[in-house]
């Protein structure tokens, strides 16, 4: 249940971000799902290999690394992730929208008559 109410935030911010900037809300919507998975999954991974490090890899055949703190954990690193993804797809918007409404190569040349 948990899962589904991190999905339906991603869901709803990325794709109020495409709209507000007229791009493709599916698109975004799914950048926002790999990117919260892809942390959650990348800070799993650092966590295995730094428990690798420190208890030695034969210590990881044992797989009881069921807890709900883990979880809790990777999840936040996870919504940090899809954030930091949020803010540069929308600092890249602004820039995009402050680039379109600057005069272009058009109009260099061309004398305004008031």
């Amino acid at each position: 249940m948990f899962g589904f109410i991190f999905i339906y935030w991603i869901w709803k911010a990325f794709s109020d971000l495409a709209i507000h900037f007229n791009k493709n809300k599916w698109k975004y919507f799914f950048i926002g799902l790999v990117s919260y998975y892809g942390m959650t999954f990348i800070s799993g991974f650092i966590y295995a290999i730094i428990l690798g490090f420190i208890n030695g890899f034969d210590s990881l055949a044992d797989g009881d690394y069921d807890d709900a703190g883990l979880n809790l954990i990777f999840a936040l690193f996870g919504g940090l992730g899809c954030y930091g993804v949020y803010k540069f797809l929308e600092s890249r918007g602004f820039k995009q929208r402050e680039l379109a409404s600057k005069d272009g190569i058009e109009s260099i040349g061309v004398i305004e008559e008031n």
